[in-house]
């Protein structure tokens, strides 16, 4: 059973009769020495939190017992079981019930470590694309004013004491709230936030205070694991609709020019218990553009804000861009920053890794990587490319396997509809055959009327596509961005687009 285990100075009677429901039978332990969901991690004096939403697997249970976990607390559904396990055991340690294990251990877990989030401002950014860059521009804008702000995202962390790899895309509820207070103990004094629909249908940001909530925009993905696109929705629509633990209701910046957006943006202003900021290019909107020229080398202009004007000077490029910079501008306003904090913060932030990443600032033609993996994430890099590319646009790009492949056909349809060559290749295909997803992937291709070229080995579709690249061309390499490594059944081994790419060229005799 996958989880974390958290260590801290110990937690009394007093702690645990405030935090925790009775214990249906005996009295609390004496002490706690630390919280788990993990039974592989559980130590002596723990708290462990049976984790499950499915049926109980005994062993995982068994095993928490006999390493000497002092309290259990378990969802209602699976009491019979485990009074019945722990009998067997010959151990007569209290059990705690409650209704929803999941939310539980987070609410228990941010009581754990005294409510680090509440001492924080934590900005939440949910959607289907544009999490990663919105949550960095948000972390530029904090840090150019008084605050010191950290990082929790799929790509990187940031607690206070640099960037590192992302341990996992969506923290689970014990490991977040510990993350929390390690920040606040670095002297961090807020945090930039991505929230997975994962996280949010999980109940895994659970106890946690949001000083702004953001909502960038909804698409088809992970409908392998949502099933419907509404439940989809549902779950990202959470985060706007967030409660904090107190009652209180953090502002909600919103994507106006996004369908879902918009209704979301309807709900919040027909209850009117929130602060609500509103982004887009048209309507009746917060934030909106003025003047604004994109162009391959970034984003030059002003925004009007809540009726101010805020200069943007950017290297980020693109539309999709813009529209990033704005919603972490609504943010920052959320938090009342001050317009020179948010240019600062939107000048500062030179790139994001993996996202319209060039590899080659000075090539002859541009080499873009992007971790556009969804046919809209595509649709906005490709929309974004095109009128800033005088000659083709090459687009070199896979789907992942395992995953949703309703999505295929539709990626297939946007590259062919919006390239002048494409070249369909893995992306990390895991267990499925890659000839096969790019057979599913061929659909949308034909449909766009495209010619296209078929080529399973990644690295050799890089190569055949940079070797088609002229002069004022642009080779667009998406689906894996930041991604060091390629998963083929369930070995994961190094690779990297942006490397691979400057290795094709510098072999060419291309400039970098």
């Amino acid at each position: 059973m996958t989880g974390a285990e958290v260590k801290g100075d110990g937690r009394g009677r007093d702690w645990m009769s405030r935090c925790l429901p009775p214990p249906l039978e005996g009295e609390f332990p004496e002490s706690l020495s630390g919280l788990s969901d993990d039974s592989r991690t559980v130590a002596e004096g723990n708290l462990f939190l049976l984790r499950l939403d499915g049926e109980l697997q005994e062993k995982f249970l068994d095993e928490a017992i006999r390493k000497g976990a002092a309290l259990l607390v378990v969802s209602r559904r699976h009491l019979p079981a485990v009074m019945e396990r722990r009998a067997l055991s010959g151990r007569t340690l209290p059990v705690c019930v409650v209704e929803n294990i999941q939310e539980s251990a987070g609410v228990i877990a941010s009581a754990w470590w005294g409510e680090p989030s509440r001492s924080m401002k934590v900005v939440g950014v949910t959607g289907t694309n544009g999490k990663t860059t919105s949550s960095f521009l948000v972390r530029s804008i904090l840090d150019a004013g008084d605050s010191r702000a950290g990082l929790i995202g799929t790509v990187w962390f940031d607690l206070g004491s640099g960037l590192v790899e992302a341990p996992q895309t969506t923290p689970g509820a014990l490991f977040l709230q510990k993350s929390f207070r390690e920040a606040l103990n670095h002297g961090l004094s807020a945090l930039s936030m991505e929230v997975s629909s994962h996280a949010l249908a999980q109940d895994r940001v659970a106890g946690t205070y949001f000083s702004a909530v953001h909502f960038t925009n909804l698409t088809r993905d992970h409908l392998d694991y949502h099933k419907t696109f509404d439940e989809y929705f549902a779950a990202k629509s959470r985060l706007i609709h967030w409660v904090n633990p107190d009652g209180s209701l953090p502002p909600a910046v919103i994507n106006a020019d996004d369908p879902y957006g918009a209704i979301l943006a309807r709900q919040i202003a027909r209850r009117g218990d929130r602060t609500l900021l509103t982004y887009g290019h048209t309507g009746d909107v917060s934030i909106h553009p003025l003047d604004i020229r994109i162009t391959l080398d970034g984003i030059r202009g002003e925004l009007a804000v809540e009726g101010r004007r805020i200069k943007v000077a950017s290297s980020l490029p693109g539309d999709f861009n813009l529209q990033n910079i704005m919603g972490a501008a609504g943010c920052a306003l959320a938090l009342g920053r001050s317009p020179e904090e948010i240019e600062e913060g939107i000048r500062t932030l030179s790139g994001v890794p993996g996202r319209f990443e060039r590899a080659n600032p000075g090539g002859q033609f541009a080499v873009i990587v992007d971790y556009a993996h969804t046919d809209d994430a595509l649709k906005n890099i490709l929309s974004a490319l095109r009128p800033l590319t005088p000659g083709k646009v090459i687009t070199v790009f896979g789907c992942g396997g395992d995953r949703d492949r309703g999505k295929r056909p539709r990626m297939g349809k946007v590259a062919g509809e919006l390239s002048d060559m494409v070249v369909v290749t893995s992306d990390n295909p895991r267990t499925e055959d890659p000839s096969f997803i790019i057979d599913e992937i061929e659909p949308g291709l034909k449909e766009s009327g495209r010619s296209f070229f078929r080529e399973v080995d990644r690295r050799k579709a890089i190569a055949r596509a940079l070797s088609l690249a002229r002069p004022g061309d642009a080779v667009l390499i998406a689906g894996k961005g930041h991604e060091p490594y390629q998963i083929v059944g369930h070995e994961k081994s190094h690779f990297d687009d942006r490397e691979t790419a400057r290795e094709i060229l510098l072999s060419m005799g291309e400039t970098l």
